[in-house]
């Protein structure tokens, strides 16, 4: 077991703390982080009450990543301050992969659940939506190239793990990748406070389909509107302007799903 110094928490900042690397902090989302195999992990921070726990989890899988362990002032300044359950693991970001490529290894299955995002930029928003679409078997999550969060802490903490267990599509251009969608048979529907349709009197289990989630303040934009097959809405209390757009999402899930 390696105790912590001042030296080795400078080193520790000097070599994890890049653009390029990301904190995961949780059990549930380091755990799961360390099951997906398409995670390059770096180091795993803990402390000495569960050091055995994670190091067996390690080996297990064998992988050559390190362990340190860490006070909790120190395992608290390095998250932040966030809740880390005292394990932190730092890591490469996942790899988005294009429409294109998504669509010629989804070809084989006959149906396919997605869900794109228009314009959302908070990052618990997209980690809850992330977590959401995965309990409701959607295949994939859709995030703009532009005018999105990177893979932060906060995300990865809001989706509990699941975005390690559900393919990331990067969208270039949204209207273009919708466009590949419907060229491929898919059905868009665009989730809206002005949908023309109650969402409740739609029933898709039997086609492929993609859901557009706009941001709650801004909605989808006019062209992605123009640009989808049809426009739907959650019915609500007449006095309430909306609801977050991670819980429209996960109302949207569970009833495109029956």
């Amino acid at each position: 077991m390696k105790k912590t110094n001042k030296t080795t928490m400078s080193l520790i900042k000097k070599k994890f703390y890049q653009k390029n690397h990301v904190i995961i902090y949780g059990k549930h989302s380091c755990l799961s982080a360390i099951k997906n195999k398409q995670r390059e992990k770096l180091l795993l921070l803990t402390n000495e009450n569960n050091y055995s726990f994670w190091t067996r989890e390690i080996s297990q899988r064998g992988l050559p990543l390190k362990v340190l362990t860490l006070s909790q002032k120190e395992l608290d300044e390095i998250s932040n301050y966030n809740p880390h359950q005292n394990i932190i693991l730092f890591a490469k970001p996942l790899k988005r992969i294009s429409m294109k490529d998504y669509l010629t290894k989804a070809n084989d299955k006959t149906i396919q659940k997605l869900v794109l995002l228009d314009q959302i930029t908070d990052p618990q928003n997209i980690g809850s939506i992330i977590r959401s679409a995965f309990a409701f078997n959607f295949d994939a999550v859709g995030l703009l190239k532009n005018n999105s969060p990177s893979e932060l802490s906060s995300l990865i903490k809001a989706s509990s793990g699941e975005i390690e267990k559900i393919t990331l599509i990067e969208l270039k251009n949204l209207v273009n990748d919708i466009k590949l969608l419907q060229e491929n048979g898919y059905f868009v529907y665009g989730l809206t406070n002005e949908g023309k349709k109650n969402i409740n009197k739609i029933f898709n289990t039997d086609q492929k389909f993609a859901l557009v989630v706009g941001s709650e303040g801004k909605g989808l934009r006019k062209l992605t509107t123009k640009t989808v097959d049809d426009t739907i809405h959650i019915p609500i209390n007449n006095h309430c302007n909306s609801i977050n757009a991670s819980n429209a999402a996960a109302i949207a899930f569970y009833q495109l799903s029956k």
